[in-house]
């Protein structure tokens, strides 16, 4: 028997597994050899092209789920501006590109504490007239009485209702602005 032939039985000695209950009763034995041939270079390129592809399709497949959880979550259509901030009140406008009739909700944060909700549906001719919206009710005005002194900031946040209307998020609208109260 050639050195080949002995190592072979040798490995299919212990590649045998048992399928018994235990060691009193004979069971049968089943006896496999795992084919191990290197692959060949051209076998190997299309294996390493193939795995590239996948990886590919899986990356474009999670950003493609990323996208459209930001659309449901997120609208990306508001447009608006924080005009004016003040011990006094805090002014802007905000449209919805998507629905530009619509009447957006918006929540006023000061100091990153909620003060306010409201809808901007008050007159401001210019957004109409810069042609964001076909009228001119989309501007919102939250009249404050801001006495504490310091430094203070104001956030209006849109509301949009995503999920089917069973959860809410808000939409920064422009960027925050500080006032200054005397002391």
């Amino acid at each position: 028997m050639s050195t080949d032939a002995a190592t072979r039985d040798a490995d299919d000695a212990r590649d045998t597994r048992h399928a018994g209950a235990g060691d009193d009763e004979p069971s049968p034995r089943v006896s496999y050899r795992a084919a191990s041939r290197p692959l060949s270079a051209r076998a190997r390129r299309k294996l390493v092209n193939l795995l590239v592809g996948k990886s590919i399709l899986e990356a474009l497949l999670v950003a493609a789920l990323a996208v459209a959880f930001y659309h449901a979550a997120f609208n990306p259509s508001f447009r608006g501006a924080l005009d004016l901030a003040g011990p006094r009140g805090v002014e802007g406008w905000v449209v919805d590109a998507a629905r530009p009739a619509a009447r957006v909700e918006v929540q006023l944060y000061l100091d990153g504490r909620f003060a306010a909700s409201a809808y901007a549906d008050q007159p401001r001719p210019d957004v109409r007239d810069a042609g964001w919206a076909p009228d001119e009710l989309h501007g919102f005005r939250f009249p404050l009485n801001v006495t504490e002194a310091g430094e203070h900031e104001a956030r209006v946040y849109a509301v949009h209702p995503s999920g089917g209307g069973s959860r809410r998020t808000l939409q920064l609208i422009g960027r925050p602005l500080r006032f200054r109260v005397p002391g």
